[in-house]
């Protein structure tokens, strides 16, 4: 299995992190109140936390509202504060009548749980959000990536149980596409239309309607090099984002005779995990 992407893996240890520096925080209002020392490697260690976290949302409302869950405001006091504070007594605060409505603390760590509670939502959302449709086009890329290795097992010398499939224009490899997808995908749906725009009607090649990933393919020939394949995989693309269920797009180019000069560069400029839908080219050889 592909390995999940580096920003899930930030997540995922940025969320397991918040729920170790709560616990640590939900004990300086007991019994046995830490000493500067700890409240200032705490402070520290939140702090460093909340810098690393704010790098993984973008700009936005739930940006808004993380820093909101720290900063508070005036009156509504928030994470902030208490790490400034923990320990500052309420002078409504009477020892000796406690009041449910007046609590000792000014600002009480169990208010606080649910801002913590409430940025690891968030970044929960991010990830969830923002990883999906790239974790599936980063296990496309894994696994399609081998097909070369794969058509070399199934010509290898003394192979003569299975044959290699034969590649000879485009068709062909769709034919190979469909039959691998149908290997990891249940729902694989060839030729799948794309709304008619001023007229024209259109066809993706392959959509994973439980993904919302399109495939398309492309087979390099001499006059299909890197600007003309660039060319095409820009307009398909851009009837293919009409399509209801189109979340992210990958181009699968088949280049075994290495028409196009340079591969690296043609993947680059045409893949984005951050553009709507995302998108990914990959050069097979």
């Amino acid at each position: 299995m592909p390995k999940a992407p580096q920003k899930r893996v930030r997540i995922e240890k940025l969320i397991e992190e918040s729920e170790h520096i709560e616990d640590r925080l939900s004990r300086w209002q007991l019994d046995s109140p830490p000493d500067i020392q700890e409240i200032r490697a705490a402070q520290r260690l939140y702090l460093t936390w909340y810098a690393a976290a704010l790098r993984e949302i973008p700009e936005g409302d739930m940006r808004t509202r993380f820093i909101d869950m720290y900063e508070g405001g005036a009156v509504i006091k928030r994470l902030r504060a208490f790490l400034s504070e923990p320990l500052a007594t309420s002078p409504l605060y009477d020892p000796e009548n406690p009041n449910p409505v007046f609590p000792r603390w000014t600002y009480p760590f169990e208010d606080r749980r649910e801002e913590l509670a409430t940025q690891r939502e968030i970044l929960n959302v991010v990830m969830h959000g923002e990883t999906t449709v790239v974790t599936v086009l980063d296990e496309l890329t894994a696994v399609f990536r081998r097909l070369p290795e794969f058509l070399a097992v199934l010509g290898a010398a003394g192979n003569d149980r299975v044959r290699r499939p034969t590649l000879t224009n485009e068709a062909d490899l769709q034919v190979l596409v469909h039959a691998i997808l149908q290997l990891l995908y249940d729902d694989v749906r060839p030729e799948d239309a794309v709304p008619k725009q001023a007229g024209a009607a259109s066809r993706v090649d392959f959509l994973l309607r439980e993904t919302g990933v399109i495939i398309e393919t492309k087979m390099t020939r001499p006059s299909l090099t890197d600007k003309k394949v660039g060319e095409e995989l820009a307009i398909d693309w851009n009837r293919y984002q009409r399509h209801p269920d189109c979340q992210a797009i990958i181009g699968i180019v088949y280049d075994p005779e290495r028409h196009i000069s340079n591969a690296a560069a043609l993947e680059h400029d045409l893949s984005n995990n951050d553009s709507d839908p995302a998108t990914r080219v990959l050069v097979i050889r």
